[in-house]
């Protein structure tokens, strides 16, 4: 982790910048007039930047040349939220101010200018691998320079976890930082998602419907249906997706709640019936029936078994 937390000045913030959000070249004379301050850190492979601006009359302005687009060790997809004042964007695909508590993002693989007019400006930034990202690579370029409407639902998720995000700049998160990264690279999955509106590869729509299954795996309402409906596909493609699991839907679902189930029997304070409706089964009949024809046992046998050795 790396924090800056002294006013710095001129072509030393235009370092810290440098630093903190990947390589820019700063117009030399309104950097001369600039100062602020710079705080960043890194939460597994994401990076999160944070910079406190005070610019004179000429503002700022900056641009990434082919020369910096080559520096950088890996491709990054930017998601920048001004906190005060406005930036504006200009790249091939176009020019857009993006004002206060707004979403932009950028592709670090792409050339790009910016500009800052006079007064103090605030941004978080939080830069995100692309590799981790579910967007293709031409879906990271087409979302190059573009900004978030407001109206979007998702929107407001992004701003809300950039916030969240600068909260922990001198937070010690070890422990935590894979799982939170985790969370962060969801969150911005989901944006993305909802701006291309494109169709998932099967095998990551495979992945995504696997994890929906797990997380509403005690439902006793989770069937084909909800989760076709869940991921707006139809019934018949969710059960083509399947077709390379040999199983049905159905069968993943109850296979997996077996699964699930088993640590429940290790615990002899919980009753083989709270075990069956806990895991979304209707009947203990049902449940003691598709345990042996998945385990050879009954539920009962297979605590016995499990406590005795």
């Amino acid at each position: 982790m790396a924090r800056q937390t002294q006013t710095v000045y001129g072509d030393d913030l235009g370092h810290a910048v440098h630093a903190s959000h990947l390589a820019w070249q700063f117009d030399s004379q309104s950097t001369r007039e600039v100062s602020g301050k710079v705080a960043s850190r890194t939460i597994g492979p994401v990076r999160v930047s944070w910079i406190d601006l005070t610019l004179g009359q000429s503002g700022w302005r900056g641009r990434r040349t082919p020369s910096d687009v080559r520096a950088i060790p890996e491709p990054y997809l930017i998601f920048v939220m001004p906190l005060s004042n406005t930036i504006r964007l200009s790249s091939t695909n176009g020019r857009f101010d993006i004002d206060e508590h707004a979403c932009a993002i950028w592709d670090s693989t792409q050339l790009l200018e910016f500009e800052l007019d006079a007064g103090n400006y605030q941004q978080i930034s939080v830069l995100v691998p692309q590799r981790l990202l579910r967007v293709t690579k031409g879906g990271c370029m087409s979302l190059h320079c573009s900004s978030v409407e407001k109206q979007n639902p998702l929107s407001e998720l992004a701003i809300q976890h950039m916030t969240t995000l600068t909260k922990f700049l001198d937070a010690e998160l070890r422990p935590y930082e894979l799982a939170l990264s985790n969370v962060t690279v969801s969150v911005f999955d989901s944006l993305i998602a909802s701006l291309l509106g494109a169709p998932r590869a099967p095998e990551r729509l495979m992945a995504e419907i696997k994890d929906y299954i797990e997380c509403y795996i005690t439902d006793d309402e989770l069937s084909p249906s909800s989760i076709a409906a869940a991921f707006e596909i139809s019934p018949r493609y969710l059960h083509k997706l399947f077709e390379k699991e040999k199983c049905t839907v159905n069968q993943w679902i109850i296979s997996r709640r077996l699964t699930r189930s088993t640590n429940d029997l290790l615990d002899d304070k919980i009753s083989v019936t709270e075990t069956a409706f806990k895991w979304g089964f209707n009947s203990v009949g049902h449940y003691s029936r598709v345990f042996k024809a998945q385990y050879g046992v009954n539920p009962s046998t297979y605590r016995n078994n499990a406590t005795a050795e």
